[in-house]
């Protein structure tokens, strides 16, 4: 530049869970960072959005159940141990499903599924494995996954799960759905899964990855480390507008406008659309409005007792009750903070605004305690504490045509220079936390010091996002 002046480039990130807080500081982590000027935005008052933590009584809770698994890539793997010395463990599995009204160890175990699967189940199992179509439809949820897996574990699993996790009548969701969030794609994948169970303890998918205080400090390890290199990390900062200058961005919070010259998003898509100034036009609008999602509501509650289970997770998908998910912290991490109490987080898909959204803390408490006692857990007590949590955006529902809205929409934000989405809300992706961090450090690399954007990589990476299928 003339006279030796530096011109400094300028970035905002929307988001302070892990993918915004990972490519904040993968930015400037490279050596040719330069004078980049980063900045991260977060609505609340602490970072890691779903995946952060929060004590009760001196219990860590999660936001659910979180884990690190182990097939995240060895590069940011090394990253994360860097910034968390001595404090990310490997823990093994030990979990549990509700089938049939038993309780079936989960990872699968062989013995175990054979012995405590009631007949029923099992024969089922049997003709599924022995007699399968040649050829099925994969127009819906419900057409693929008995053509893949039979009837019987659908009927019995991934179908009431479903309509607990999205609303949704199994037939009513789009194929994608399944190919994103089931892994397996046979029974005898499934029996190939539990065999290796025997000898391959402690490995990926039978364990994974989980710090010492919560899941949440892998959001702060990367908060601190980012502002350690000098990035400026905004909290309790919602964004409020945004506008193109061309070149640049206008972002406006509740402390003022804001000026940059790259934007990334890692909120929900829909939130973003919102944010654009001017409007968009009105079959974007519509579009936006067609793209759902399903809330949650968390009960988390502290028992005066060493432990309420010896199981970090049950998954039920038992349909009389309206929970889907418990989960104990105190079991996921390799060290504990107190002896004499553990927690237990309740999860129960909703949606904004309906009647279990709605109920009083009291009414969520009394309700999810009658139902665990129900499916035969033990009961939640003595209660020394407890707090809900309501939380908007959780799964987003690939229901029939959801694709043709999501590409309107993405093709409408492509149109505006400099801003990139990236994320699960940012993509409306089904995805893990080793998923996010993966996009926020392809994001990083694709970013050159000068503030170029590398689109063709960008591309490619995306078309391997779009593969990324979700480790349960």
């Amino acid at each position: 530049m003339p006279g030796g002046l530096v011109v400094s480039v300028r970035v905002a990130i929307l988001g302070g869970g892990p993918a915004g807080l990972g490519l904040a500081r993968q930015i400037l982590a490279r050596d040719d960072a330069g004078e980049m000027e980063v900045e991260v935005f977060e609505a609340n008052a602490e970072v890691g959005g779903l995946a952060a933590s929060f004590a009760l009584e001196g219990v860590v809770f999660d936001h659910g159940s979180h884990r690190l698994h182990p097939s995240i890539d060895p590069e940011i793997l090394e990253v994360l141990h860097e910034l968390l010395p001595g404090v990310l463990h490997r823990r093994p599995r030990h979990g549990r499903i509700v089938l049939g009204g038993r309780f079936i160890r989960f990872p699968l175990r062989p013995v175990d599924a054979a012995v405590k699967l009631p007949w029923r189940i099992k024969c089922g199992l049997l003709r599924d494995m022995l007699v399968r179509p040649s050829r099925y439809d994969t127009d819906s949820f419900a057409a693929t996954l008995e053509g893949q897996l039979g009837v019987t574990l659908c009927r019995e699993f991934y179908f009431p799960m479903a309509r607990k996790l999205w609303g949704r009548e199994p037939i009513e969701i789009a194929a994608e759905q399944a190919r994103r969030r089931v892994s397996v794609r046979s029974p005898w994948q499934i029996i190939r899964r539990m065999t290796r169970q025997l000898w391959n303890r402690g490995r990926a998918g039978a364990s994974f990855y989980y710090p010492d205080g919560g899941f949440g400090r892998i959001a702060e390890a990367l908060a601190r480390d980012f502002e350690r290199r000098g990035g400026r990390l905004s909290v309790s900062s919602p964004v409020t507008g945004l506008q193109n200058r061309d070149p640049g961005w206008q972002i406006e919070t509740g402390e003022g406008r804001h000026e940059f010259d790259r934007v990334f998003s890692t909120i929900p898509i829909s939130r973003l659309v919102g944010l654009l100034e001017p409007a968009p036009p009105a079959e974007v609008a519509a579009a936006t409005a067609a793209l759902h999602s399903r809330a949650a509501v968390l009960v988390c509650v502290v028992l005066d007792s060493a432990r309420w289970t010896p199981f970090d997770a049950h998954y039920v998908p038992d349909s009389s009750v309206g929970l889907s998910r418990t989960s104990e912290p105190t079991h996921y991490a390799a060290a504990r903070s107190h002896s004499d109490r553990t927690g237990v987080c309740i999860e129960v898909p909703c949606d904004p605004g309906d009647a279990t959204w709605q109920m009083s803390d009291d009414e969520l408490v009394n309700q999810v305690g009658r139902e665990v006692t129900r499916i035969g857990l033990p009961p939640l007590k003595p209660i020394r504490a407890a707090e809900v949590r309501r939380v908007p955006w959780v799964y987003p529902v690939y229901d029939h045509g959801y694709d043709q809205h999501l590409a309107a929409v993405r093709s409408y934000l492509d149109q505006w220079p400099g801003l990139v989405t990236l994320g699960r809300q940012g993509l409306f992706a089904h995805d893990n936390t080793h998923h996010a961090l993966a996009m926020a450090f392809a994001a990083a690399d694709c970013l050159g010091s000068d503030g170029s954007w590398n689109a063709a990589g960008w591309e490619a990476a995306n078309d391997r996002f779009a593969e990324h299928v979700v480790e349960d």
